[in-house]
This record gives structure tokens, C-alpha cells and sequence, in this order.
């Protein structure tokens, strides 16, 4: 009957409505619950009952069932943590979690209350691991896929590969007088002494700076840098250093030839210990830098800076110039980037060559002599011996100066010019650039300055300034004709090489020698050879060509005066045509025989020319070292291009030619060449201002060993660790997860959800993007329940309960009242 179905209807609604204050229940007592996220239930009626009426069938509600209930997803508050590693999510998404025994990551949660565990992991209070990427350290980009995040509680130490030195020098002080190099100033044997005192005499340089790198073991070391003014106009040079007796630098394969037993830099026998890179900058009038440059400093310390050999040339892909040091014994050199604040244009440039005679002229006797100029008469012109040259101009009676040697590209150049009393000397100066292809002129100490006309790699040389005539000194002494190295005779232009010949070549600090004779790779002459010329390409002046099966018979001595192997030296190379094993068969094969012939570096010259150069620098101006590098005649059965005057087959007897030395400083010469030394300032660069030196900024990038002091996590979910050296490292990112259905997740307990097949696969990605919300660092999302809101639920629900509990005793009573109608 129907009373009793409305009975059944109101039990419906008291489960119902029990279930609904079960939900309310549940969201009140969660109301503190970190990320909890409320629920709310949703009912619906039951399927009607069909009963007839008078209108017809008609339908009568069977009561009510529990629809669902939806979890609902609404942001939470944040609350303030002072936990770094509290993270909360302002959006969407969730933390994806993985439990120990799981190989994947199954669970996903709103709460961030992470931690690290013993071993380093970030984790929730249950153990489960925090899901993301690991940073690389370099890069500072994510690297590998999703997993577990680890941060290491201690950081290995860095070796130091940049050092940045940002100074002020003090455009005020004055240019240098007489110039004394940075590295010749410096002496890295004064630590050995048994009274140390400093490598470097203070007086000696303008400003220094100093700054702490570290090896790859992480020790610190000062690297100090000095600054000095030179004798040219806004020009200063710089010198990297270390403590000499750390300087533990490795020698490459040649070097340890030349300096054997050592293997490394040894503070105890070579000056160069602890200087690491020589260099120069070149400000322009306002006092910016335009140009850098800078050379490697070799065991001996000699750079030589007129020539190339210890030159530094950037690639276009480099950006600063650097150096090598070794603290650490290891057998590999840790290269430092060095970066004076401005970067390298990626434009190489070239140098002219310039040669410049060793002693100038003077235009009256020495007592108060002043050099002469390119204006000065030649009735003036008096060598520093006090020795007149004196001629009219070639009426048999006139001095005769013979200058042989090469233009740019090696062709012969020969200037005879008969002296004219009455004629300025730069009559003179045309007619030797005329020969040479260069700008003849007269420095401010009277010495003759060749520039060459085309920059670059040149072959110009003077291999011989000859005075011949009749000499007539003050004192009325006659010099003899045709004898141009007597006591008597005038030579405007000084003396350079052995026996008095007058080389005018490049300042060098160690002895070189050269061959009388010049290759060519033609039998009418220039082009001249090189190193990689094949030995049939190769020809002597004559017009000959090599022939495999040549040999080749030099005599001589190495610098150390040994005979190489005999008494006199008779060493015997043989020429092969035909590359095999180490055979090239160019001219590269004969300079490698002679490096180990004579220890000495061999190079073909950019006139063609046979060079040999001692590896050890002549000291004998302190009474040390004295190169005695010599070669006195080479025999050749066939072709003969060392020999100034071949035959077809037979001996070159003419000595190599010997340039010694110079122990007197530099003097104004230039190898010309490749630079690459235009540099563009930064926003913070070296300057020359009128203001005190002073270092404007400074820093380096390696750092010692540290322990993990503090983390910090941004909006991006990036965890970074602070540790103890000063390191800032980004270690870690977190993961976020989101899911087409949240409704569909299922409730694992925990604050923690399982995807179901209703929710859909996750989408991950880094906070902030592809939807996903951001992170709140130092805050965690509280429970969204809004109590008012659950109390006013929790009224209607009780009022629903209250009514269906007044239906079931309603109708009891009605049921009462039919059971009561049989009395």
C-alpha cells in the first residue's frame, strides 16, 4: 500500500542525509588539513513508481540516493612558512610523488611540505620522493628526464677558467724614458735565493692588482697583476703573475728539450717562473682601450715583442685572451680566461715590418753630438766613433754604402750610394726605399728605421751594410780603401753581427744565424719557399732544383760550442722525395734533422732563407751565456739553395750569416704579421682617465670545496643551493602534473591522489607553463573547507534529516490507525 512505500521514501532520506553530514563531517574535521580539498554531495531522486490515477497512469517518487560526491578543487589559502623547502602551488597542477618500493611515479598532491632525507632527497613527511629535473651545473638548464631530486650537501671544488680585472690607470703619470719591460723586470729565481726577496723591484712598475684564483683541488693562489707606463703615448703594458714557487706550469715536448732535466717550471732555475702573460693596451685619446695584446712568458722569461714567436693570436670565436698556470703537479695546464672588459672584434689586423739599425749617426764630432735627421748634410754626418763619411757625390774619391738584402717578397735588393757632401741624407733615404719597397727614414737617435710598405709576413732584410772610400777621421787619420771594417772606417749604422758586419734585422734575445743562400719555388726565382714546399719545387739561385738523393753536409757548431757530431761539426742529411712514416718529403724533414743536429729551432724565412736560432738566450753581457750557434759552410751534391754563390754540385763555403744577440734592449724593430689586437670596450672596461689607479671591479669564477648552508626554490619551482665558498648553485627543479578530469582522481588518503582512467593521463610540465601554476615558495596551501559555508550545510542537512525522521513516525502512526480500524 502506499503508506508503507513513504515509509521506505523516508529511510531513503535519512541514509541520504546521514551520508551528507558524513561528508560534512569529513570536511569540517579538515578544515586545518594542509591542502585538503572539500567535498559536497549531490543527490538525486530514485526511479518513480507507476500508479493510476483518474487522470490516468501517473508517478510517485520511491525517495532518494546519494548522486555523487565532488571533490572540489578550489584554491586554497597560503600560509606563510619560514621552511624554504615549503612549496605551495598557485594554480593548477599537483607534485608528482613516488613511493620507495615504486619504480614510478603514481601519486600526486597539493601539499609541499617537503624536506631533504638523510641521503639528500627532497621528501614529504611519508617518505615519498619529490618528482622533477636536475640542473646541470654548467649549463644551468634542466638535464635528463623526470626522477628523484637530490641535493648534494657538499660542492667538489671548481678550478678557476675566467678572472675579470677591471682597473683605472692613471693617465697623469708620465711615459717611460728608456724602456724596461715588465718581464725583464721580473726575476722568479729571487724566491730560491737564500735571502728571498721579491721578484719585482716596486720601482719598477705604476699600479698593481691582485686577485685569489683556485686549482682544481681548490686552493687559493694570489694572481697579481702589474701595470706599467712605456715610452709611447697612451700605451701601458700589464704582466700576470703568481708566486713563482707555486708556478708548477708543464712544458710542452719542446721546451723540455730545451730546458731538460726540468719537465716544469722551476722557480729555482728559471726567471720566467711565476710570470704567467706579458701584454700591452692602447688606449685611445679619450682613454679607452682600441687595442690589446698579449704574449706567453717562456721558462728563460725572455718574450722577445718584436717578434712573433711568443705572440698570442686569437681565433674569431674567442672573445679575451688567456693564460696557463699550474698549482697541482698535474701534467695538464689549467688555461684562465682573462678579461680586462674589453672583448676581441673577431678581426685579425697586420703589422708592418720595421727594422732599425743597432747605433745611430751623429751630425758633428761627440762632444756635444746631436743625431742627425733626414734634413742633415752628409759633410755632417759622423759615425758615434767620431768617423766622418765624406764623398762628392762619385767623382772616385767618394765613400760608397753597399746595403744588400731582401724586399717583402725575398727578391734581392742592392743599394749602392757614392756619398755627396753637399746632399741631405734623404737622398739616401729614397734611393734605400726605392730597393726595398719600404719607407726609408731616421728615428730620433739617428738610426736608420726601414718600414716596410706592405703589412703582414715579410721577407725584409739587410743582410750587410758595407762603407767603402777613403775615410778621413778629425785627427786627420786616413782609412783604407775598400776595408770597411777597419778601426778607421765610419759606419753610420753601427754594429749587429760577429766580425763587424752590419745586420739590420729584428731584436732578438737569442743568436740566430742565417744562410747566405734563399730557396725559390721557381727556377726564375721568387716566390720564395717555405717550410711545406715540396723538395722538387725546391730551387737554389741558379736555377737548379733538388733531386731525391741530395745530400746535404753542414758543418758548424750548436750554441753550447759542442761539435755536431765530429770536430769541426759534419752532420749529413740526405733528401727523400717520397712522404713515408715521418718523411714529408718537403723542406720540413731537413728543418727537423737540424733541430736535432744542432739544438737549435730551424725556420725557412719569409725571404726563403735556412734559419737556425739558439733555445738559449745569450747572457753575455753578465757574463753568462754566450751562444757560439754557428755553421760554417754546407756541401750539397746537388742543387745548393743555402749557398750564396752555388755550383752545380759542390761545396758552399760561405759561413751563415750571424745576427747576435741583443743584449741592449729593444730598438724599435717590429717582425711584421698577424695581430689580432682590436678590442671593443664593455659597459665596464679598463680605462685611462686623469683619475688614481685604481681596480674599479674584479671577480673569478672557481671557488673551494663548500658545505650546503641554506636553499632557496623560486616561482619556477628551481631549487638552489647556497653553499659555504660563496656558491649560488641552481640544483633542481620541481615537476607539476595536471589532469584533464580532477574529478576523476581518486582519494589514496594523505593528501595524496591516484590517477584514474575517469582523470586521464597526466600532463607534465615546469610551473608556470602549459597551464600549470606557479610556486609559492615559503608557503603551503591550506585547506580550501569554508566553515561558515559547511555550517549552513550541516543546517539543511540536519533540517532534511529531522524531516524524513517526522515521516517515519508519521507514518508509523497512520499504519497504527489501520491496524486500530479491526476493534
Amino acid at each position: 500500500m502506499a503508506i508503507a512505500s513513504s515509509l521506505y521514501s523516508s529511510i531513503s532520506g535519512i541514509n541520504t542525509m546521514g551520508n551528507a553530514m558524513a561528508v560534512l563531517g569529513d570536511n569540517v574535521s579538515n578544515v586545518n588539513t594542509l591542502s585538503f580539498k572539500a567535498s559536497r554531495t549531490i543527490f538525486q531522486d530514485v526511479l518513480s513508481q507507476t500508479v493510476s490515477t483518474a487522470s490516468g497512469a501517473d508517478q510517485v517518487g520511491r525517495g532518494v540516493t546519494l548522486s555523487t560526491v565532488d571533490s572540489l578543487f578550489a584554491q586554497g589559502s597560503f600560509q606563510s612558512s619560514s621552511i624554504a623547502t615549503d612549496m605551495a602551488i598557485g594554480g593548477q597542477g599537483f607534485f608528482m610523488l613516488r613511493a620507495a618500493d615504486n619504480a614510478e611515479a603514481d601519486m600526486y598532491s597539493r601539499a609541499g611540505e617537503f624536506r631533504f632525507d638523510q641521503e639528500g632527497y627532497l621528501v614529504t613527511p611519508m617518505g615519498y620522493f619529490v618528482q622533477g629535473w636536475t640542473i646541470d651545473p654548467t649549463t644551468e638548464e634542466r638535464a635528463g628526464t623526470i626522477g628523484d631530486m637530490r641535493i648534494d650537501k657538499t660542492t667538489p671544488p671548481v678550478e678557476t677558467l675566467t678572472v675579470e680585472v677591471i682597473a683605472n690607470l692613471d693617465s697623469r703619470e708620465d711615459n717611460e724614458l728608456n724602456e724596461v719591460r715588465l718581464f725583464d723586470s721580473w726575476n722568479g729565481t729571487n724566491a730560491a735565493a737564500v735571502t728571498p726577496t721579491a721578484p719585482i723591484d716596486p720601482l719598477q712598475y705604476e699600479y698593481t692588482s691582485a686577485i685569489k684564483i683556485y686549482d682544481a683541488k681548490g686552493a687559493s693562489h694570489d694572481i697579481t697583476i702589474y701595470f706599467d707606463r712605456t715610452t709611447e703615448d697612451n700605451q701601458w703594458e700589464y704582466l700576470v703573475t703568481c708566486d713563482s714557487s707555486e708556478d708548477m706550469r708543464y712544458l710542452d715536448e719542446r721546451e723540455q728539450l730545451i730546458y731538460a732535466p726540468n719537465e716544469r717550471y722551476n722557480y729555482e732555475d728559471h726567471k720566467g717562473a711565476g710570470a704567467l702573460l706579458y701584454g700591452e693596451f692602447q688606449f685611445d685619446t679619450s682613454g679607452n682601450i682600441k687595442e690589446i695584446s698579449a704574449y706567453n712568458i717562456p721558462p728563460d722569461g725572455e718574450v722577445d715583442p718584436a717578434r712573433d714567436d711568443n705572440r698570442i693570436i686569437l681565433s674569431n670565436t674567442d672573445s679575451y685572451y688567456s693564460f696557463e698556470a699550474n698549482f697541482t703537479g698535474a701534467t695538464t695546464n689549467q688555461s684562465v680566461e682573462l678579461n680586462f672588459g674589453a672583448r676581441y672584434n673577431g678581426l685579425t689586423s697586420t703589422d708592418r715590418q720595421v727594422l732599425v739599425s743597432e747605433l745611430g749617426a751623429v751630425d758633428s764630432n761627440l762632444t756635444g753630438a746631436s743625431y742627425i735627421t733626414a734634413e742633415t748634410y752628409w759633410r755632417d754626418v759622423y759615425d758615434i766613433n767620431g768617423l766622418q763619411l765624406r764623398g762628392d757625390g762619385g767623382s772616385g774619391t767618394s765613400d760608397t754604402i753597399t746595403i744588400t738584402g731582401y724586399g717583402n717578397d725575398g727578391s734581392p735588393a742592392n743599394v749602392v750610394y757614392d756619398v755627396n757632401e753637399d746632399a741631405k741624407m734623404q737622398e739616401f733615404l729614397d734611393a734605400v726605399g726605392t730597393e726595398f719597397g719600404c719607407t726609408a727614414t731616421i728615428d730620433a737617435y739617428g738610426r736608420l728605421k726601414m718600414t716596410d710598405l706592405t703589412a703582414g709576413n715579410s721577407g725584409m732584410h739587410v743582410t750587410g751594410v758595407v762603407v767603402d772610400g777613403s775615410i778621413v777621421a778629425d785627427d786627420g787619420t786616413v782609412g783604407v780603401v775598400g776595408a770597411p771594417h777597419t778601426e778607421d772606417a765610419a759606419n753610420p749604422f753601427g754594429e749587429s753581427g760577429v766580425n763587424g758586419d752590419t745586420i739590420i734585422n729584428i731584436t732578438t734575445s737569442k743568436q740566430k744565424i742565417f744562410s747566405p743562400g734563399q730557396g725559390f719555388s721557381t727556377s726564375t726565382g721568387v716566390p720564395v719557399i717555405n717550410a711545406n714546399t715540396p723538395w722538387e719545387n725546391v730551387f737554389d739561385s741558379t736555377g737548379a732544383s733538388m733531386a731525391d738523393g741530395d745530400v746535404f753536409t753542414f758543418v758548424g757548431t750548436k750554441g753550447d760550442s759542442t761539435n755536431v757530431p765530429l770536430a769541426p761539426a759534419l752532420a749529413v742529411f740526405t733528401v727523400e722525395t717520397t712522404p713515408l712514416g715521418d718523411i714529408t718529403g718537403t723542406v720540413q724533414d731537413l728543418l727537423n734533422w737540424l733541430e736535432e743536429e744542432f739544438d737549435a729551432d730551424a725556420e725557412i724565412d719569409f725571404a726563403g732563407r735556412l734559419v737556425l736560432t739558439d733555445r738559449v738566450a745569450d747572457e753575455a753581457a753578465t757574463g753568462g751565456y754566450t751562444s757560439l750557434l754557428s755553421i760554417s759552410s754546407v756541401d750539397s751534391t746537388g742543387a745548393n739553395p743555402w749557398d750564396d754563390d752555388p755550383p752545380n754540385a759542390g761545396a758552399g763555403d760561405t759561413a751563415f750569416l750571424t745576427l747576435l744577440a741583443d743584449t741592449s734592449g729593444e730598438d724599435g724593430s717590429l717582425q711584421g704579421g698577424i695581430l689580432s689586437a682590436d678590442f671593443s670596450p664593455e659597459a665596464l672596461s679598463t680605462t685611462q682617465y686623469a683619475n688614481s689607479s685604481t681596480t674599479i671591479f674584479q671577480d673569478q669564477n672557481g671557488f673551494a670545496s663548500g658545505f650546503l648552508q641554506a636553499v632557496s626554490v623560486d616561482t619556477e619551482g628551481v631549487i638552489t643551493g647556497h653553499y659555504s665558498n660563496g656558491q649560488v648553485l641552481k640544483k633542481a627543479q620541481v615537476a607539476l602534473a595536471n589532469f584533464a578530469s580532477l574529478e576523476g582522481l581518486f582519494k589514496k588518503g594523505g593528501n595524496i591522489f591516484n590517477e584514474t582512467t575517469e582523470s586521464g593521463a597526466p600532463v607534465t610540465g615546469v610551473p608556470g607553463s602549459n597551464g600549470l601554476g606557479t610556486i609559492a615558495p615559503n608557503a603551503l596551501e591550506m585547506s580550501n573547507v569554508d566553515i561558515g559555508t559547511e555550517f549552513v550545510n550541516l543546517i539543511t542537512v540536519q533540517r532534511g534529516f529531522q524531516a524524513n525522521t517526522k515521516i517515519v513516525t508519521t507514518t508509523d502512526e497512520m499504519i497504527a490507525d489501520v491496524i486500530n480500524m479491526k476493534r
